[in-house]
């Protein structure tokens, strides 16, 4: 693409203050500085908002959901909100790695490649965090990463996010711009992800809370040959395997790795049988008469 490209750049948040800033500010120092961006924040109750207004984003405030809930429906209020050709989305505790992190992006989609990976390197602290950044290190490289880079008109021709799915969403909508496009990808392109001290009760909610809406995920995905979780499974043991040489940099981390695992599957687990058994309860009340729904 041409010198003149733009970037609509779309950042969900809620209470981030701690962070918007940074991500802000690398935005600030790129040497490619066509771009517009868009704050979509969940009724934050700290300073996020007026920090983005700061650097003149501009923002647009949306209901808190009532429990966790990966931002596809934030990500199409914000691509819809701002102008630019190439849409990036990133996550408020992100970096841009370098000031020509956008004009290397810019590069790199072109007429073969409408959608670009983009590496993240995490920042963690403590033990269970630093386990989960390791794992995530295994996956560069491979089928496990999604794209955050996308043109608007391949955006909007796969619709955006799909706003049903609230978990794997970055794989399903990454397998629709494959049926489009080629995925572009420089491993010198890369965001730090300030991850921060994640406990381990931390980690296991927020697959819990995958877990409750993962179904809707598992039957779409069949439909268009996205992952299954048994493939996502397969696929981060190879990740593993493949990096088995990280057990004499990290032994303890990547030991770690296993047991995390481990729980987090069965937290996902538990979650996907409260989902559906929120589900059946649901459709039991449905079906009773409207009398007896009024008791």
């Amino acid at each position: 693409m041409s010198a003149a490209t733009t970037f609509a750049i779309v950042i969900p948040t809620y209470n981030e203050e701690s962070n918007i800033g940074r991500l802000l500010e690398s935005i600030r120092r790129q040497t490619a500085a066509n771009y517009s961006i868009a704050i979509v924040d969940q009724s934050s109750t700290d300073r996020t908002a007026d920090i983005a207004r700061s650097y003149g984003s501009t923002v647009i405030n949306i209901p808190k959901p009532h429990f966790y809930s990966p931002p596809a429906r934030s990500r199409n209020i914000g691509a819809r909100s701002v102008e630019g050709k190439i849409i990036l989305h990133l996550d408020a505790d992100m970096e841009l790695g370098s000031a020509d992190f956008l004009q290397k992006l810019a590069a790199l989609i072109d007429g073969e490649h409408r959608a670009a990976i983009i590496s993240e390197y995490d920042v963690a602290f403590g033990f269970w965090a630093k386990c989960k950044a390791l794992e995530r290190s295994c996956y560069r490289g491979s089928e496990m990463e999604a794209a955050r880079a996308v043109t608007r008109d391949l955006f909007l021709t796969v619709g955006g996010y799909d706003e049903e799915i609230s978990s794997g969403e970055d794989f399903f909508t990454t397998r629709l711009y494959e049926r489009h496009t080629r995925l572009a990808r420089d491993e010198s392109l890369a965001l730090r992800h300030h991850v921060g001290r994640w406990s381990l009760g931390s980690m296991l909610r927020k697959k819990f809370d995958y877990g409750r809406t993962a179904g809707v995920y598992l039957v779409k995905a069949r439909r268009i040959g996205a992952k299954s979780s048994r493939s996502i499974v397969r696929s981060s043991l190879r990740a593993y395997a493949r990096n088995w040489r990280l057990v004499t940099k990290e032994p303890a981390h990547y030991l770690g790795i296993f047991p995390l695992r481990a729980l987090e599957f069965a937290a996902m687990q538990w979650g996907m049988r409260s989902g559906l058994r929120g589900t059946a309860e649901a459709s039991q009340l449905d079906a009773k008469p409207t009398s007896q729904k009024n008791l």
